[in-house]
């Protein structure tokens, strides 16, 4: 593996997105007390609750004062654009969790690590956020994807890694691939960190889910990009809100993520993240059922995948290699994914 330093061009629009610097025009002392510029003209209690994506009478605005529904908490997702964050003013801003950007991977080959990554996870994680790397995939093909998540996995195994291990999807450099090519490359990613025993979660925009990779396709969380529309869509868990956040603690404007699954939870109970049911045997063939309907595709009741398969009734894989959605799956005489 080659480690390189992140040029400029590779990064995202938000999740890479560069340091903003303010500039300030000089006023006079009557345009300072028009413009509230200056010592003496910190926000007041009644203009904080007027905040845009902070709570008011215990729910979560956006920007038009409406409220977020079904939103649980609040987060934050950096990378070394965002230079040295104050991790304890994060915490202090009803911060809950954080989405640390590890590495740009697959680019010819290339693993870049993001130089803030461990300070950022260290650091947020002691102020007690909860904390998850998300890498910047780039790779073009499935075998190429699973190296990638191998990589992320072992990197990950070094933090008290407590959300959903992320995988970013918008590069240019993977979204001109077909549709079904894509899709199988983020579903091989995502099996490989589940099989690491993470909870998989994959970002991508509102645009790219619905014209670049059939998220039907996809048995994952998803954390939408949308800004200023609707945050709802299939299998939305997490939703990132704005790229003009300003929190406590940051330099300049920073993407504001909202969690609508209460991941701290599950992944300290590492209950309520799986699939709820009980298997089933009928005439020798194994279902898992839940509320008398049978499950079709691949189901998590256990903390390992196993597929049931459609084309026969749900009926459990087992003892046999199987080609799903253009990748070559084995399954173990128990039915579990190897």
């Amino acid at each position: 593996m080659i480690y390189k330093k992140l040029c400029a061009g590779l990064c995202t629009v938000c999740l890479s997105m560069q340091l903003s610097v303010p500039t300030f025009a000089a006023v006079s002392a009557s345009e300072s007390d028009v413009l509230k510029v200056g010592p003496g003209f910190e926000q007041t209690a009644e203009e904080k609750s007027q905040t845009p994506w902070t709570k008011i009478n215990g729910v979560y605005v956006d920007d038009n004062g409406k409220t977020i529904d079904g939103a649980l908490y609040r987060g934050v997702s950096v990378s070394k654009w965002q230079g040295d964050v104050n991790w304890g003013k994060v915490a202090a801003d009803d911060v809950s969790f954080a989405l640390i950007r590890m590495a740009s991977i697959g680019y010819e080959g290339e693993y870049t690590m993001d130089e803030y990554f461990d300070k950022n996870m260290r650091e947020a994680s002691a102020n007690g956020i909860h904390v998850t790397p998300y890498i910047y995939l780039q790779t073009r093909t499935v075998e190429e994807a699973r190296k990638a998540a191998e990589y992320a996995v072992d990197v990950a195994g070094k933090y008290n890694v407590s959300y959903p291990l992320a995988v970013d999807v918008e590069s240019k450099y993977i979204i001109d691939l077909p549709v079904q090519e894509l899709t199988d490359i983020v579903n091989a990613f995502c099996q490989v960190i589940a099989a690491a025993g993470y909870t998989p979660i994959v970002y991508s925009d509102y645009s790219k889910f619905t014209t670049e990779m059939d998220t039907n396709q996809i048995p994952y969380d998803i954390w939408l990009a949308r800004y200023g529309g609707d945050n709802s869509y299939p299998g939305r868990t997490m939703w990132q809100a704005t790229d003009k956040g300003t929190i406590d603690g940051i330099n300049g404007n920073v993407c504001l993520e909202f969690a609508f699954k209460d991941y701290g939870a599950s992944q300290a109970g590492q209950q309520s993240d799986l699939t709820p049911g009980e298997w089933k045997e009928e005439n020798g063939t194994w279902y898992f059922v839940n509320n008398n309907t049978r499950y079709t595709g691949w189901i998590k009741p256990d903390g390992n995948w196993y597929y049931m398969d459609p084309a026969r009734d749900g009926a459990m894989v087992s003892a046999a290699t199987m080609v799903i959605d253009g990748i070559t799956y084995s399954f173990n005489g128990s039915g579990v994914m190897q």
